[in-house]
C-alpha cells in the first residue's frame, strides 16, 4: 500500500513536471497591464513567443470563453459598455502544435463613467469632434446612450463621428433615428444631407457601372440635399416669432439665408426710406436686390446711399460691381480700392474682389484672391466656389471637381455652384466638331449635356426661381436642338429675372432659332438695356455665342453677406 502511494506521488510529480516543461517554451503578451482602467470598445493585442507553431489563442471574461483566434495578430475585441463599472478579470490562453499551452491572466478595471450623466459624455464627444478624434466622440456618444438611451445630442455625435470616419451607413442610421423621434431635427436633416451627397460623390467618383445611372444617383442625391437644407432654413424663418423693428435686421438675415431675397427686400425697404446712412440697412437691401437683378432698384438704392455719405467698405465693394455692370470701370477700381482700404479684412469685401476679378476675367488675380481667402476661410461655400471655378479655368480639373463637392457639401443649397458645374460640363460637350465625331465622342457629348442638365436642375431645386438656372437650361435646350421647349424656357427665365440681360439674350436666341425675328430684335433690345457694354447693338445670336456670353458675363455676384 505504501509502495502503490509512492508510485502515485512520483506520477503526479512526473504529470506536473512535464506540464511546467510544457508550458515553459511559452510566452504570452498582452498590450494592455495589469491593474490598467479601460473603457469603451477595448481592442486587446496579443503576442505568443514560441518554438512551436502556436495553434490558436483563446480570450476569457472571467470564466467565460468569449473569442478564439488562430491567426496573427491574435486581436481580442471587448464592448465594456456590455460589462458591469468595476472589477475585470481577463484570461488569454495560447496553444501550440506539440499539445504546450499557457496563459496570461489581468486584473482590469472597467470605467466608463457611468456615475456622470449623459450631458457631460456628450460635450466630451463635441469636444473629440472639434478635434478630428473620431474614435473618442464614438466612444463618449455611446456612453452617453447607455445611460440615456434614445438620446438625440448623442445619436448626432455618433453621426457626425461615423460621417468623420466615412462610415457613412452607420452616419445614416443614427441621424435617422434622429429625425424618426424628432422629424424638424435641423442638425440631423443637415447631416443626412452631407451623408447621401458624400455617398453619391463616392460613387461618380468610382466611375464605375453604367454612367447614366450613376449620375441619376448623384442628381438624386444633389435634390434630396438641398430638400433637407431648405427645410433647416424655412423652418428657422418659421419659428422667427413676431417681426418688430428691433429684430428686422436679423429676420432680413435668415430670409436672405435662405434665398429668399424679395422676402428680405420687402422687410429692409421701410428701415431704409426712413433713414438712407445704415449701412447696415443699405448694404443688405442692395446685396439682395443685385442676387435678385432688380439692377434699376439697385442704382435707386446705390445713389440714395452716396448721398448719405456713410458707405462703408462693404457698401464700397457694392459700389465697384455695380459700377463694372453698368461699364464704368474706372469707377469699379476706385470703389473697390476704397473697400479695401476701409475693411480689407471684411469677407464680404474679399468675396466681392473675387467676384470682380472673374467678372473681368483676371484668372491671376483671381487665383491669387482665392488662395488667400482659402487660408482663413477655407470651409465657407462662397470661398470653396471660387476656389473651383478658377481651378478650373487653370485647367486643374480634378481639384476643381473636389472644390465643388466641398462647397455644396458645406451648402448644398448654393444654386451658383451647380450652374457653374453646368456650363463646365456644357464646356466640355462642346470640344470638337459634330459633323466628324465618331460615336464614342458623340456618346460622351450626350452625356456632358446631361451632366450639365442635372446640375441646372439641381440649382432649380434649390431655387425654383433662379433665372440664371432657367437661363442656363434653356440654352443647353438650344444647342441641343429642342427649339420650342427652348423658347418656353427662356421664356420663364425673362419672366423670373426681368432685368438679367443673359435672360433676354437667350430670349432672343430663341426667338431668332425659331423664326421670329422682330421678336428676337425686340428682345436683344431688352438685352442691350440690361448689359450696354456687352450687348447694345448686337445682332440675334446663335445658340453657343449666346451661351459664351451667359458662361461669361451671367453670374450673379456671390459674395458673403453682409454682417
Amino acid at each position: 500500500m505504501i509502495r502503490a502511494f509512492i508510485v502515485k506521488l512520483l506520477a503526479c510529480v512526473w504529470a506536473s513536471t512535464l506540464v511546467g516543461m510544457a508550458s515553459a517554451g511559452i510566452t504570452v503578451n498582452v498590450d494592455v497591464k495589469d491593474g490598467e482602467s479601460i473603457a469603451g470598445e477595448k481592442t486587446f493585442k496579443v503576442t505568443v513567443i514560441s518554438d512551436n507553431l502556436v495553434t490558436k489563442v483563446e480570450f476569457y471574461v472571467g470564466d467565460d470563453l468569449r473569442a478564439e483566434d488562430d491567426s496573427t495578430p491574435y486581436e481580442f475585441k471587448l464592448d465594456t459598455l456590455a460589462e458591469k463599472e468595476g472589477d475585470l478579470k481577463v484570461r488569454f490562453v495560447a496553444y501550440t502544435s506539440e499539445a504546450e499551452s499557457a496563459a496570461k491572466t489581468l486584473n482590469l478595471k472597467v470605467e466608463n463613467g457611468l456615475g456622470k450623466d449623459a450631458d457631460w459624455h456628450v460635450d466630451r464627444g463635441r469636444e473629440a469632434l472639434a478635434e478630428s478624434k473620431w474614435d473618442d466622440a464614438i466612444r463618449s456618444a455611446r456612453t452617453a446612450l447607455k445611460i440615456k438611451p434614445g438620446f438625440n445630442p448623442a445619436r448626432l455625435v455618433m453621426a457626425r463621428a461615423y460621417l468623420g470616419k466615412s462610415v457613412l451607413d452607420q452616419a445614416q442610421k443614427f441621424a435617422e433615428d434622429v429625425l424618426a423621434s424628432e422629424a424638424n431635427n435641423a442638425t440631423a436633416r443637415d447631416l443626412l444631407a452631407a451623408i447621401n451627397l458624400q455617398k453619391a460623390f463616392n460613387t461618380f467618383s468610382r466611375g464605375t457601372g453604367d454612367r447614366d445611372a450613376t449620375l441619376k444617383v448623384i442628381g438624386d442625391a444633389l435634390k434630396e440635399a438641398v430638400k433637407n437644407r431648405k427645410a433647416v432654413l424655412e423652418a428657422q424663418l418659421d419659428s422667427f416669432g413676431a417681426v418688430t423693428d428691433a429684430n428686422r435686421l436679423q429676420y432680413a438675415d435668415l430670409a436672405i439665408r435662405a434665398q429668399r431675397y424679395s422676402l428680405a427686400i420687402d422687410q429692409l425697404l421701410p428701415l431704409f426710406r426712413k433713414d438712407t446712412r445704415q449701412p447696415d440697412v443699405a448694404n443688405r437691401l442692395l446685396y439682395a436686390q443685385m442676387r435678385t437683378a432688380r439692377m434699376r432698384d439697385a442704382f435707386v438704392t446705390l445713389q440714395e446711399y452716396l448721398k448719405g455719405n456713410m458707405v462703408d467698405g462693404y457698401g464700397s465693394a457694392l459700389v465697384a460691381i455695380l459700377n463694372l455692370q453698368a461699364g464704368d470701370a474706372q469707377k469699379s477700381l476706385d470703389a473697390e480700392k476704397e473697400a479695401l482700404l476701409s475693411d480689407p479684412e471684411s469677407l464680404g469685401v474679399r468675396t466681392a474682389q473675387a467676384y470682380l476679378a472673374l467678372k473681368r476675367g483676371a484668372t491671376g488675380a483671381l487665383s491669387k484672391i482665392a488662395g488667400q481667402l482659402e487660408q482663413t476661410e477655407g470651409q465657407r461655400p462662397e470661398v470653396l466656389y471660387y476656389l473651383s471655378t478658377v481651378n478650373y479655368q487653370l485647367g486643374n480639373l480634378d481639384e476643381a471637381a473636389r472644390l465643388f463637392q466641398r462647397c455644396v457639401l458645406a451648402d448644398p443649397v448654393c444654386y451658383d455652384m451647380y450652374i457653374e458645374r453646368a456650363n463646365e460640363a456644357i464646356a466640355v460637350s462642346l470640344r470638337g466638331t459634330p459633323e466628324t465625331d465618331d460615336e464614342a465622342r458623340k456618346a460622351d457629348r450626350k452625356y456632358q449635356q446631361k451632366v450639365a442638365r442635372s446640375f441646372f436642375e439641381a440649382a432649380l431645386e434649390a431655387r425654383p426661381e433662379s433665372f440664371e438656372a432657367l437661363t442656363g437650361i434653356a440654352l443647353l435646350t438650344l444647342v441641343e436642338g429642342n427649339k420650342p421647349e427652348g423658347l418656353r424656357l427662356a421664356q420663364t427665365a425673362v419672366k423670373a429675372g426681368p432685368e438679367y440681360a443673359a435672360g433676354w439674350y437667350a430670349l432672343a436666341c430663341a426667338l431668332g432659332e425659331t423664326n421670329k425675328g422682330s421678336e428676337g430684335m425686340a428682345a436683344m433690345t431688352n438685352a442691350g438695356k440690361w448689359d450696354q457694354p456687352n450687348l447694345q447693338g448686337m445682332a440675334i445670336p446663335k445658340p453657343v455665342e449666346a451661351w459664351r456670353y451667359f458662361a461669361r458675363h451671367g453670374r450673379t455676384p456671390l459674395i458673403a453677406p453682409p454682417k
